[in-house]
């Protein structure tokens, strides 16, 4: 869903944590499950793990892969550049106050 509506929608449970992935068009997507299984799902593909070298963080790569971006309350990770529609997604949870906006870029976390 577009950010407003995520916003609008959103009920927070009883900590700040706001676990969500942004598609590289502005889509939120909650991550009940957790962050990795939510970008097996964007990716549309159950095996995609399987294809994920052992020494690569199966995150780090889905994340790079699917030009997501992956949230919680204090972070955001995403690889080499945000989309225009992400940035304005994140602009809109920060001011609903379910983010802090700080975005970090995973190729200079890992140092590749």
């Amino acid at each position: 869903m577009k950010s407003k509506e995520f916003v609008k929608n959103y009920k927070q449970p009883f900590s700040e944590y706001c676990p969500c992935v942004i598609d590289w068009n502005g889509e939120i997507y909650l991550c009940s499950k957790g962050h990795l299984e939510t970008l097996v799902e964007i990716s549309g593909d159950k095996d995609i793990l399987s294809g994920i070298p052992k020494e690569v963080s199966p995150l780090f790569y889905l994340t790079e892969k699917l030009k997501c971006v992956v949230v919680d309350y204090e972070n955001q990770l995403y690889a080499e550049e945000l989309s225009q529609e992400q940035r304005y997604a994140l602009l809109d949870l920060a001011e609903a106050k379910l983010i802090l906006v700080r975005p970090v870029d995973i190729k200079e976390k890992s140092g590749g």
